[in-house]
């Protein structure tokens, strides 16, 4: 799919929609406008819970520009959620060499396009951690489960800011889409990417396939992480230490191949270090150097996986028996900075 298509992949039929809505509309008289387009929104298998649709119509309907209603913003909710179809047969179709590369393609053919047109409907001082908070919400899998939306906001509003030079805002869609998207689209390639393996590796033939690969870990958003709360001293949520060490492993550890501990350790402690080394500014470098760090990750690698050292194990079932190790180290690494 290429951009020219863009027009196909966000058509819906609202005249359709209209027609049901006002249904809905006719047989509930006692309900409040919002309530009715909830319902509607409900109907239309866009969220399960009325209420969740609700909070975040309310949120949002004074940021609508005024040539346009909240009967608008569900039509676009509906609209994403078809768009969200369509990016997603790209998806399965295409081979990406990684999840990056999945990640850039489809925010560069699909998203940046998308983000332009949705941004019309809003006032233009809506600030950017409320659109990228909209895209999550937007394109979450209908059976996601799914924080509050203000556990979203306060998630998004520290890390993406809206910036301003000379008084003239300047254009961070780009990140802003990442920060919406990126657990979305991960999941979306590790659901492709699983359902492709399966279709062509039977049971005999998993265990032959080697890892000839990878030869890294990638943990930039560990790195970004860090740099986050060494400049803003903030507290990092849960959530992001554990997207962050999920990306880490997920970047290196592939389903169906099978590794050996002895394989890869060295590398994820090098890597590792490396990534939180390179996220601190320089008044925590000079406390925590590279060696000691790859020092207290092995310490603690050797501590809990003492049970499988021996084993084979698929890429995903490390990325299970590690995660936890490796958040609680994190989060107690970030937790001590500031002692």
């Amino acid at each position: 799919m290429e951009k020219y298509s863009f027009k196909h992949a966000i058509s819906i039929d609202k005249e359709r929609l209209l027609s049901y809505y006002k249904r809905i509309e006719n047989q509930s008289n006692s309900s409040s406008t919002i309530e009715i387009i909830a319902q509607f929104l409900v109907n239309q298998s866009i969220r399960p819970s009325t209420l969740e649709v609700i909070d975040t119509i309310n949120y949002y309907k004074n940021k609508i520009i005024k040539e346009k209603s909240v009967l608008d913003l569900a039509f676009e909710w509906i609209r994403a959620n078809h768009f969200r179809s369509e990016y997603k047969k790209y998806l399965i179709k295409e081979q990406y060499a990684d999840y990056y590369t999945a990640l850039d393609d489809c925010i560069s053919l699909f998203f940046l396009d998308y983000d332009e047109y949705i941004r019309k409907i809003f006032k233009k001082d809506m600030k950017e951690f409320e659109f990228s908070t909209l895209y999550e919400i937007f394109f979450l899998p209908f059976n996601r489960k799914t924080p509050s939306l203000n556990e979203i906001l306060e998630e998004h509003q520290p890390k993406v800011p809206t910036i301003f030079y000379n008084n003239e805002r300047i254009n961070t869609n780009l990140f802003t889409l990442r920060s919406g998207l990126s657990e979305i689209i991960q999941n979306d390639y590790n659901e492709v990417s699983t359902s492709k393996l399966a279709q062509i590796i039977t049971p005999k033939e998993e265990k032959k396939i080697l890892n000839t690969t990878k030869i890294r870990f990638d943990g930039t958003m560990i790195e970004r992480l860090i740099k986050f709360y060494c400049f803003n001293k903030n507290e990092i949520p849960k959530r992001e230490l554990e997207m962050s060490i999920t990306q880490f492993l997920s970047s290196y550890f592939q389903f169906g191949m099978i590794y050996k501990f002895e394989e890869f350790i060295e590398i994820l402690i090098k890597n590792l270090a490396d990534y939180i080394y390179f996220g601190l500014t320089e008044e925590f470098k000079e406390a925590n150097p590279k060696e000691r760090l790859e020092s207290e990750i092995s310490i603690v690698l050797n501590q809990n996986t003492n049970s499988f050292k021996t084993k084979e194990l698929d890429g995903s079932a490390w990325i299970n028996d590690l995660k936890n190790s490796l958040e609680a180290f994190l989060g107690e690494f970030i937790k001590n900075l500031l002692k």
